[in-house]
């Protein structure tokens, strides 16, 4: 089953101004998310928030909250910029 993906607005801008190889790497990253294949991703949950993730794809980091039907990715962007407020 593949899930629905949606991304927050400043997310996709942070994604698409990113250079074309670490773009292409991300893109191939979500979309193993979204065909639930996570087998070698480095994700780990963001605590104490249950439902969330975050994907680390090189220097950038990609938070996100799954369930079975839908990816949301709520931020991105570069390591030590991604986790402030």
């Amino acid at each position: 089953m593949v899930r629905e993906l949606r991304i927050s607005r400043k997310a996709n801008k942070f994604i698409l101004s990113l250079p074309d190889k670490e773009r292409k790497a991300v893109k191939k990253a979500i979309e193993r998310l979204i065909a639930n294949d996570a087998e070698g991703l480095n994700i780990k949950r963001l605590l104490p928030y249950p439902k969330e993730f975050r994907l680390r794809v090189g220097n950038v980091r990609i938070l996100f909250r799954s369930t079975k039907s839908e990816l949301f990715i709520f931020k991105a962007g570069y390591r030590g910029d991604v986790y402030k407020q």
